[in-house]
């Protein structure tokens, strides 16, 4: 199934931008949400409360100021306080409906009715009368109803409390489902933004591994990129790039095979007649005569050592996956390279020092044996006399480890980057009077990586130059 890619990678970060912000966005809308129903819960509770309290306050002053102007009536006689009294009456029926009119529960309701039926009661004995003598309210009617209004105000400043047990609940409410969300939002969000990061760095990382591949000289693997077109588009123009590149490895490999077999031939005749001069078979030569064919044998010999080395670097580039491998001993292979430079070390007054510990290996063993030689010649040509070569082999978790190390002048900060280039040769001074090709370390170093290891110039506080070579255990060495 071919996963939906965005056609540029700027709408694949918008995209990716755009989901991550979601559960945050959703989480604010809530909260939005909850805050704005608790504020107008809070509101209307206020609201309640505050009228309850005015209304029932003042239902108890007109309650008073009632019985009061019915006193003042039944003493004085006086239609200025009747028409007062009448006029509290209707006031006080006014603030009964009103305060019915709020939300109540059954018991304020039920009060508020016995109220009005008593409060009834008074009403229709003062409109009725015509003289104090004629209103017939007794004291236990304005007690009655001096009593229930009492209770209305109890009842109104409990509906208070029970509106602020209600508010407090719902806050504490609302704190949760916020907790809730946001305990569910922001995990969302991180599973979001790694998910998206991933697929974002998926096909950079494809970029990267074929740049890799390509700085590495792998050119037969094919780099794939998925994701958004341009990406896409990239890793197509990667692709081209290593079909070329691999074309022109290929002429390489073809130009070096053709110009080392051309300059073989008139080599080995230029040899061929070093020689027979040398041997006076074509006749006597004299002492200057011997001097120039020496010349001409020594130079004979280094151009072919350098067609030679030249041959073998561009074959260790060329055939990285022809190897001949095979199980063998480590130590073995160490012994037997060092047993070629014993008398090398005698001659040049210089000690060997080893640590070898068994091990075995897979690999072809000749090429491993080139690399081994190519790391001892260096540590005598450079060692000073009664100076040290040390070699080590030992394991590291799953890999061999073998290190040489001499005791020379080491290699400057500036030259360790190119130690492994062809052709490069450093600045530090050699013993042998052969001036060498520069190729001996960059063919090891091919011939390492052919084998899926390591060649590397460790850092270490000695003087000298230690070179430590890794590679991955083979046979009885695996764990």
């Amino acid at each position: 199934m071919r996963r939906w890619w965005p056609k540029s990678f700027f709408g694949l970060v918008l995209l990716a931008m755009t989901l991550i912000s979601l559960p945050l966005l959703g989480l604010l809308f809530a909260s939005d949400v909850l805050m704005d129903r608790l504020v107008r819960a809070s509101s209307a509770s206020v609201y309640r409360a505050v009228a309850a309290s005015q209304m029932s306050q003042s239902l108890q002053e007109q309650l008073t100021n009632q019985e009061r102007r019915f006193r003042q009536y039944q003493v004085l006689g006086r239609q200025q306080f009747l028409d007062e009294l009448l006029m509290i009456i209707r006031q006080i029926d006014i603030s009964i409906d009103s305060i019915n009119d709020l939300p109540q529960g059954g018991e304020s309701k039920a009060l508020l009715a016995r109220l009005e039926e008593a409060e009834a009661k008074i009403a229709l004995a003062c409109q009725d009368a015509t003289s104090p003598k004629t209103m017939v309210v007794r004291d236990d009617d304005f007690k009655e109803v001096a009593a229930l209004g009492r209770q209305v105000a109890d009842r109104g400043m409990k509906e208070v409390y029970r509106e602020i047990t209600n508010l407090h609940k719902e806050e504490e409410q609302a704190e949760k489902t916020l907790l809730l969300l946001a305990s569910t939002s922001l995990p969302l969000t991180f599973l979001l933004v790694f998910l998206l990061t991933r697929l974002i760095a998926k096909p950079i990382k494809q970029i990267d591994q074929g740049i890799h591949l390509l700085g590495q000289g792998e050119f037969d693997r094919e780099i794939e990129v998925r994701g958004p077109a341009d990406l896409v588009f990239l890793g197509q123009r990667l692709n081209w790039l290593r079909q070329k590149l691999k074309g022109y490895e290929q002429e390489k490999n073809k130009f070096a095979a053709h110009i080392s077999h051309e300059l073989k031939t008139p080599l080995a005749s230029i040899h061929e007649a070093s020689e027979l001069l040398s041997e006076e078979i074509v006749g006597p030569v004299t002492g200057e005569q011997r001097e120039v064919i020496q010349i001409l044998r020594k130079n004979c010999s280094q151009l072919k050592g350098l067609i030679e080395n030249l041959v073998g670097l561009t074959m260790a580039q060329a055939e990285k996956t022809y190897l001949n491998q095979t199980d063998f001993a480590l130590e073995s292979l160490i012994d037997e390279s060092l047993a070629s430079y014993r008398l090398a070390l005698i001659n040049n007054g210089l000690r060997l020092q080893t640590d070898l510990h068994p091990l075995m290996l897979h690999g072809d063993r000749g090429r491993l044996k080139t690399v081994l030689d190519n790391l001892l010649s260096n540590a005598i040509k450079y060692t000073p006399s009664e100076g040290v070569i040390r070699v080590r082999a030992f394991r590291q978790e799953d890999k061999a480890i073998v290190e040489v190390h001499d005791s020379g002048p080491g290699i400057p900060e500036d030259e360790r980057p190119e130690v492994f280039s062809p052709f490069f040769q450093g600045s530090a001074l050699c013993r042998s009077h052969v001036q060498g090709t520069g190729l001996g370390l960059a063919i090891a170093h091919e011939y390492v990586a052919a084998h899926n290891g390591t060649l590397s110039l460790a850092r270490l506080d000695e003087a000298g130059a230690c070179f430590r070579l890794t590679l991955p255990l083979g046979g009885e060495g695996r764990s």
